[in-house]
């Protein structure tokens, strides 16, 4: 098992950055990381100082998907049990 999982992600296009949601699966902490995503791209260089480098490697595989959409809220399905 990966330590980082993302869980979702949400853009702010008018300030051109990406919020990436997730959990680092060992100690079950919740993160939230702010992303540089100009032109609606996600930008690692400006956070390579920044972030534990499992975290980033993980943001740097995912990254395709991400800017894609496919974490994004907007794609996710509601679904109630009844």
């Amino acid at each position: 098992m990966d330590k980082y999982r993302i869980f979702f992600v949400y853009r702010v296009k008018n300030l051109n950055y990406i919020h990436v949601h997730g959990m680092n699966m060992e100690n079950k902490k919740l993160f939230t990381v702010l992303i540089s995503s100009p032109n609606d791209e996600m930008n690692l260089a400006q956070h390579h100082h920044v972030l534990p480098n499992e975290l980033l490697s993980l943001l740097e595989v995912e990254s395709t998907r991400i800017n894609a959409g496919i974490y994004d809220l907007g794609h996710w399905e509601p679904y109630t049990y009844s």
